[in-house]
């Protein structure tokens, strides 16, 4: 299955898309998608600190730490799930929990493109923003995105498959790192500013 093939099912069908990865880890798969999602975030954060501050240097560490933001997500999720389902009985091996989390980055494709035309567009349609329509929007996408893919849906389905344990301890591991993620997210959003 190519790169784009497992893309499009992660998103459609992320049972199928998982089904292989406790017996062929595909890391170079995962790596891909999380680059293609690492540039696009990151762009967004260019984007977003040129508008706000007016200065390539800004926006160029804005881009390289998001970038690099990404990454160090990436393998901090890998390693919590790794653990996680270790402790409840997975025999499956890191590289196992490194490719369903990277595969698990394909939603937030989606959503990152969502944020760059919000970043972009936005402005243009709500000139002044003092209810902080366009923060909750932003937070509603970035939501969205967790639930979906990191630490969510795409996720349980990568403990499921991917590190074989149990659904019902999938989904509460899962729902745990979920809930985690989501309050960390909204607790460092000014959308209630």
């Amino acid at each position: 299955m190519t790169t784009l093939e497992r893309f499009l099912l992660l998103l459609s069908s992320p049972d199928d898309a998982t089904y292989d990865l406790y017996d062929t880890p595909n890391l170079g798969q995962a790596a891909g998608i999380v680059t293609i999602y690492a540039f696009l975030a990151s762009f967004n954060s260019f984007l977003s600190a040129s508008i706000k501050a007016d200065s390539f240097a800004f926006s160029l560490i804005a881009f390289l730490g998001a970038f690099l933001t990404t990454y160090l997500t990436w393998v901090f999720l890998t390693v919590i799930f790794y653990f996680a389902a270790e402790l409840w009985g997975s025999l499956a091996e890191i590289m196992n929990s490194a490719a369903f989390v990277g595969m698990a980055a394909a939603p937030l494709v989606l959503t990152s493109i969502a944020s760059i035309f919000l970043t972009v567009i936005g402005p243009e349609f709500i000139a002044d923003d003092t209810d902080l329509i366009l923060p909750k929007i932003g937070l509603a996408i970035s939501l969205f995105g967790m639930a979906w893919g990191w630490p969510g849906l795409l996720c349980y389905y990568g403990l499921k498959n991917g590190a074989r344990i149990h659904p019902a301890k999938a989904a509460i591991i899962a729902l745990i790192v979920f809930l985690a993620g989501a309050i960390y997210e909204v607790s460092f959003s000014n959308a209630f500013e």
